[in-house]
């Protein structure tokens, strides 16, 4: 029988995020289809004039590509407006050329050739070329950058300026999705930043006038090589509080925000706005496993089993979400065949009576804001019910960050758009030398398929391995998968041009394919 979960605020408010052919210039639009939208099936021509405001739900200190706040996910949409990416993510996990007319490597992934659009200018003038994308990438590279895309670049062996539009990269190790990790902090090419100045990018805006923290205004670039923007300015305002947000929003002080609250998402039909959302985000449980009680497969198996997912994803998310069933996405072009446990409680309490914790208990690590502490307090009735004490301790963001990166944690939770890119979070979360192993959990079978895969040109045989990689991490629980979550843009009725992003894991905007309607 299902049972009824409370809930334990009706506030729900952003979770916690981290921070990887030939395309059209649609790319970053989603097409241009209005697609998941509420109001008119069609927006009619595009209209030129005007400004768009647009809420941030988080502070910014500057406008450089090496800042990951700026490259965060709800954050593109001010990256896309002053910096073109070099990859882009299309539907499904793709990623596709921008600014790069291709981007193609030798037989075995090794040796990359990457080919930029001709005739693209810095806003400042000077040649966005083959060099201008080598010294990005090599001043990001650096230590002093504090760029979390250092462990990417660290990849590279060696980069060569082979043409006035051509970079070729020399890998450390064979790396068939080695693109992906362009479409963020690393394929935003820019000058370096001069002073307090912020860096120069060859985006279709430019900066009018900032705030750190607080406000930016931007101008329509003159010179930009594309097609230029809608808008003729961007006005960005910090509005880190999701309801405030919302409020601006259904006011009409605001044209646009992010959110990834489902009570608003739930809302915006009947609030006469519009939507344009897809699934960026993955709610799961992280174990430490190098420590007791969780260095026992048993124990993490035993809490998995204890989970609910359904009914976790129907209090917390309200319907507006899904299952997740493991470290591939569903709209992975690798998508697992493996099948996910579902709950147990007769199996959870015979797994802690064998590996002798029949009274488990543990604290818990999670988020301060509101969407965290009932997604925790949901987890602990159901873990209630197979006889695991769970002790709830919430921390500000910077507190859980600490903690996960120095693994000073029992079990925590952990809610991120990683998934979104398969090859990256497979690569980044498991194994001994991954970046991102805030588990500890080292498996030679899952690394060594993780490996294999990553080094595939051949997309089936990268599937076949990614997804037996998928089923070591499902059996072995270093982490406990929930809900994949619905995020994105809501927008007022005025807004024109809002993308389909349904078929996005990363959701990627530019705000020049906006407009206001008249």
């Amino acid at each position: 029988m299902k049972r009824h979960y409370l809930l334990a605020s009706a506030a729900l408010t952003a979770a916690l995020a981290l921070t990887a052919c030939s395309a059209s210039d649609d790319a970053l639009s989603g097409g241009g289809a209005t697609g998941n939208t509420a109001g008119a099936a069609s927006d009619g021509p595009a209209v030129d004039g005007g400004t768009l405001k647009i809420g941030l739900d988080r502070p910014f200190t500057k406008l450089d590509p090496a800042d990951a706040t700026l490259t965060s996910m709800p954050m593109m949409v001010l990256a896309n407006a002053l910096y073109d990416p070099l990859m882009v993510n299309g539907d499904n996990g793709t990623v596709q050329p921008y600014l790069a007319k291709s981007f193609t490597s030798d037989a075995d992934a090794t040796v990359w050739t990457l080919d930029l659009r001709e005739g693209v200018a810095f806003s400042d003038g000077k040649p966005l070329d083959a060099q201008a994308v080598a010294d990005h990438v090599a001043r990001l590279a650096k230590p002093e950058s504090r760029c979390g895309c250092a462990v990417d670049a660290a990849a590279i062996a060696s980069t060569t300026v082979t043409g006035p539009t051509t970079v070729t990269f020399t890998l450390k190790a064979p790396d068939a999705a080695f693109p992906n990790l362009f479409t963020r902090s690393l394929g935003y090419v820019s000058e370096a930043p001069a002073g307090d100045s912020p860096a120069v990018g060859s985006g279709p805006y430019t900066v009018e006038s900032v705030q750190p923290g607080v406000s930016v205004t931007l101008t329509r670039n003159p010179a930009y090589w594309g097609g230029k923007g809608h808008a003729d300015k961007l006005v960005y305002r910090v509005l880190s509080d999701a309801d405030s947000r919302y409020q601006s929003l259904r006011s009409g002080d605001t044209d646009l925000i992010w959110t990834e609250t489902p009570g608003q998402l739930k809302q915006a039909a009947a609030d006469g706005l519009r939507a344009a959302t897809g699934p960026g985000s993955t709610s799961t449980v992280l174990f430490n496993t190098k420590a007791a009680p969780f260095d026992d497969v048993r124990v993490r198996q035993a809490v998995r089993y204890a989970i609910d997912r359904e009914a976790l994803e129907k209090v917390v998310y309200l319907g507006q979400g899904s299952v997740s069933d493991g470290p591939i996405g569903s709209r992975s072009p690798y998508r697992a065949t493996a099948a996910y446990p579902a709950r147990d409680v007769a199996k959870a309490r015979a797994l802690l009576a064998e590996a002798g914790h029949p009274d488990l208990s543990f604290e818990y690590l999670v988020d301060s804001r509101p969407e965290g502490q009932q997604r925790a307090t949901v987890l602990q009735q159901m873990l209630g019910e197979a006889g695991i004490k769970m002790t709830v301790k919430p921390l500000d963001p910077a507190g859980l960050g600490t903690a996960m990166m120095q693994r000073k944690f029992q079990v925590m939770d952990f809610v991120t758009s990683l998934f979104g890119d398969t090859d990256t979070a497979l690569g980044s979360l498991y194994g001994p030398t991954a970046p991102y192993n805030f588990t500890g959990w080292s498996d030679p079978e899952a690394e060594k398929a993780i490996t294999e895969g990553r080094a595939s040109t051949d997309a089936a045989k990268r599937s076949a391995a990614y997804d037996h990689a998928a089923q070591r991490v499902v059996g072995e629980v270093p982490m406990a998968f929930l809900t994949e979550n619905t995020v994105g843009y809501l927008a007022t009725a005025k807004v024109g041009g809002l993308p389909d992003l349904s078929k996005r894991t990363v959701l990627s905007v530019s705000p020049a394919t906006l407009w206001e309607k008249r």
